[in-house]
């Protein structure tokens, strides 16, 4: 798990509980896409009926392949961690949710403050997928250049070339 994602969940999961407890937050586990069911609750800590449930109530990311059947799917760490944060607010924020009325100017603050909060969690896990995107399309250019260099020198040596 990076950085981000640890910071997006350090206040959702006191003391890294959730995740110390399956062997992800030491870093044992390296994995960049979980690719079962089975793996994505041991990630987050549950069973595997309640993060089917999650992803069918509650939009838990998870991806499917294009044109695999409805049982392959692939959930990123990250993603996870993103939406855990974002869908767990502050105890404080649900009580002035819950003790103000609608139109009172404190549910209001509350209200855009929690959007404002999803806003920018969202913004750097998009952030640190770009630059992750950036890092492979470096490398694949680094590969293409290398490839194509091979090819040419290889050229200029055939004879009668």
């Amino acid at each position: 798990m990076n950085a981000t994602s640890q910071a997006l969940i350090a206040n959702v999961v006191p003391n890294g509980r959730l995740l110390s407890a399956v062997g992800y937050a030491n870093g044992n586990h390296r994995a960049t896409v979980l690719t079962s069911w089975k793996e994505i609750a041991r990630y987050m800590g549950k069973g595997v009926r309640t993060v089917q449930r999650w992803e069918q109530d509650f939009g838990l990311p998870v991806r499917r392949p294009y044109g695999s059947n409805k049982k392959a799917i692939l959930a990123r760490p990250q993603d996870l961690d993103a939406w855990v944060a974002m869908r767990c607010q502050s105890r404080a924020a649900v009580e002035i949710l819950q003790d103000r009325p609608n139109g009172h100017p404190a549910g209001q603050v509350a209200k855009r403050l929690s959007a404002l909060n999803a806003g920018v969690q969202t913004s750097r896990m998009l952030r640190e997928d770009n630059r992750a995107l950036m890092r492979e399309i470096r490398e694949a250019l680094r590969e293409l250049r290398a490839s194509i260099n091979s090819i040419e020198s290889k050229h200029r040596s055939l004879p009668g070339l």
